[in-house]
């Protein structure tokens, strides 16, 4: 086996990886980083497949302070640094039933005396706003038979959109961590942590044992290297379980599969051209009264993306890494499921956008996101009883629109710093990410 030694190895090039290597070797570019990925590229896993949309629209502090900072530091990216990462804000637009505006009254209230860019529309401003829109289902057997709920009210934000998480991933952060002094390996497969003694090697048979402290001293590739690093950074998200479970370590991550759908009709132009919205004259994301079902509007061609839906019933995928080979792993699966859309969510947004009633899905695929079973927020900490290791995981979802503020904070975990600096200059306590010490305000606005 040859044998590989850096400061800091980081396994995972997704944009949680990729932004904390670039803000590790930011910070200290005589650092030597290596960033190891299964894929051929950097963001080419779950990142690729998400919806790539950023908000603001959180009740809770950390939520909010992670979202915007890291919105406001893609804007500083296009805007100031001339990097196109095709940021628009388009804008969310949360629909809602009376019952749900009145649970969410109180998350409403913490957005605005957080000065949160946010306004309220009622049906009337709804349906005008959007009149391919059904908002009253009194009298729709098939929409009671469904449980679909009436929209009264909405919740639009201002500061939200899209971006093009290849650009953000590859064009910024790999491309400036690059730039720097890091090196990248791609199309190699982690598939284990070797643990090692700290200090002097006793020749015990199974070293080390119990007694032992410890450390990661290796980690072993499919392709028979060993890489040595002081420090071992694991930001693989839904991955993340096959090598930390079998060092005994729960990052309290499981990972969903989520799909997207998308359906491209000329008939859909009069409901995506609208100038109601935004400069991009088109409609908001769309998140609907039920399951957090959701729609991005694709001006270009046409289409809409729709994603969302019940999750109880699917599964948490889990795998054994000694059990399976590089082409059988589940979680490498973006392939989704036809009938999810057919007959489950077109039932339902069928009835609240007729103009979709009988046209046909035309793509979809599917990714995995890394669900933090504590509270649905990012996950920032270093393992007890295990020197050198880092994790960096959780996004939830919502990975994208956080992704800066954890690099930053995995930085300065790194660095045993008590404060991470987010951009902007608000400082944030790095240990509010972490397990011991976790301290994450109760999140209300959910998708």
């Amino acid at each position: 086996m040859s044998e590989k030694e850096y400061d800091i190895v980081i396994i995972g090039a997704g944009l949680f990886g990729m932004a904390t290597a670039y803000h590790l070797i930011e910070e200290n570019n005589e650092l030597k980083i290596l960033v190891v990925d299964k894929a051929s590229m950097a963001g080419a896993g779950n990142t690729a497949q998400s919806a790539a949309m950023y908000r603001d629209t959180f009740s809770s502090e950390v939520n909010l302070l992670l979202s915007s900072s890291t919105r406001d530091f893609f804007r500083h990216i296009q805007n100031d640094l001339g990097i196109e990462l095709s940021l628009k804000d388009i804008k969310y637009l949360w629909l809602m039933d009376r019952e749900q505006f009145e649970h969410n009254k109180t998350a409403v209230e913490t957005m605005l005396n957080n000065n949160l860019r946010i306004e309220i529309l009622e049906k009337d401003d709804i349906e005008r706003k959007i009149p391919e829109l059904v908002t009253n289902f009194d009298e729709n057997e098939d929409a009671q038979m469904l449980g679909l709920k009436n929209i009264d009210y909405a919740i639009l934000g201002y500061d939200c959109g899209e971006l093009d998480a290849d650009k953000i991933t590859r064009d910024f952060y790999e491309n400036e961590y690059k730039r720097l002094g890091g090196d990248v390996l791609y199309s190699t497969k982690v598939t284990k942590f070797i643990l090692e003694p700290v200090g002097e090697k006793l020749g015990i048979p199974g070293e080390p044992v119990g007694w032992q402290k410890k450390k990661i001293g290796f980690v072993e590739t499919e392709k028979g290297e060993l890489l040595k690093a002081d420090t071992f950074i694991i930001a693989t998200g839904a991955w993340a379980n096959e090598l930390l479970l079998p060092l005994g370590v729960d990052s309290h991550t499981m990972p969903l599969k989520k799909s997207l759908f998308r359906v491209q009709h000329s008939r859909l132009a009069g409901l995506l051209n609208n100038e109601n919205f935004n400069e991009e004259k088109t409609i908001p994301f769309i998140i609907f009264p039920m399951y957090g079902i959701h729609m991005k509007p694709v001006k270009y061609n046409d289409s809409i993306w729709i994603g969302g839906g019940n999750v109880i019933g699917k599964p948490f995928e889990m795998t054994n890494p000694r059990d399976i080979t590089k082409d059988d792993n589940p979680l490498d699966s973006t392939e989704a499921d036809p009938r999810k859309y057919e007959y489950d969510l077109y039932l339902m947004l069928s009835e609240y956008l007729p103009v979709l009633k009988d046209l046909p899905l035309t793509n979809c695929w599917a990714g995995f996101y890394a669900m933090n079973t504590i509270d649905k927020n990012p996950v920032v900490f270093k393992p007890d009883g295990i020197q050198g290791l880092l994790v960096v995981t959780s996004g939830s979802g919502s990975g994208i629109m956080k992704a800066d503020a954890v690099g930053r904070i995995a930085e300065a975990l790194y660095r045993d710093q008590k404060y991470a600096e987010l951009f902007g200059g608000t400082k944030f306590k790095v240990s509010r990410l972490g397990l011991k010490e976790r301290n994450v305000d109760k999140e209300y606005f959910v998708i």
